[in-house]
């Protein structure tokens, strides 16, 4: 059983459709903000010198936190959907989580986004689309390298896939040789957009994790689509 975590509230309908299609597999789901209330969440928000992160809850709203408050609920999420059974867990964020711990199969959606880039881009520029203006130091560090460089531009997930398009053609300006959609909120909608928008080559984190979990878990069963949300 494949078990997702969100770094916000679970279920997460829209990125798991973005993930696998009609094609989604058995599903634990539980989020790192289910049960709390808006003080609460409020309370994560980040503060100077934090890392900034970028969720959806259930309700549709945007929630911004900070990656050293959110750890300790993330952790918890992992917990649950490990004690309904998942043998397979993948958090539903782009961030490095190097402190998490999990006695199941552990993926980070970050590394197999590093991995792709380095195996395409080892030189050049990419481009990183981001969901928020502050994260762009911590992006250019995540992603440089000695033969690439970085340029940045920022758009919230949830604002709608012709938000993208603009972003896009900022980027190529800017000297990229290719983008990576560098947020797990980014959807197939967005893809479509920016790939509309410009011709260097566009990669989405969530459907290229999607396809990784997809080969993974095999495929879906009878029961495809059902999610247990804890």
């Amino acid at each position: 059983m494949l078990g997702l975590v969100t770094i916000g509230q679970a279920p997460r309908d829209d990125v798991t459709a973005s993930m696998f299609g009609d094609a989604r597999p058995m599903l634990i789901e539980a989020g790192a903000l289910d049960g709390l209330d808006n003080e609460a969440i409020e309370s994560l928000r980040p503060t100077r010198g934090d890392h900034v992160l970028v969720t959806r809850l259930v309700d549709g709203r945007e929630a911004v936190v900070g990656k050293e408050r959110l750890l300790p609920y993330v952790q918890s999420a992992i917990d649950r959907v490990v004690d309904l059974g998942a043998s397979i867990v993948c958090v539903l964020c782009t961030g490095a989580f190097p402190e998490l711990r999990c006695p199941a199969l552990l993926i980070f959606p970050d590394r197999i986004l590093s991995g792709v880039c380095d195996a395409f881009l080892t030189n050049g520029t990419l481009g990183v689309l981001m969901p928020h203006p502050d994260q762009h130091e911590s992006m250019v560090a995540k992603w440089s390298t000695d033969g690439r460089a970085v340029v940045t531009a920022s758009v919230s997930p949830y604002a709608g896939a012709r938000a993208v398009g603009e972003s896009m053609r900022q980027l190529v300006a800017a000297g990229a040789h290719a983008i990576v959609m560098d947020c797990m909120g980014f959807d197939r909608q967005m893809l479509a957009d920016a790939r509309r928008s410009v011709s260097t080559p566009v990669i989405l984190a969530n459907g290229l994790v999607g396809a990784i979990l997809s080969e993974l878990v095999g495929d879906p069963t009878s029961d495809q689509g059902r999610a247990v949300v804890s």
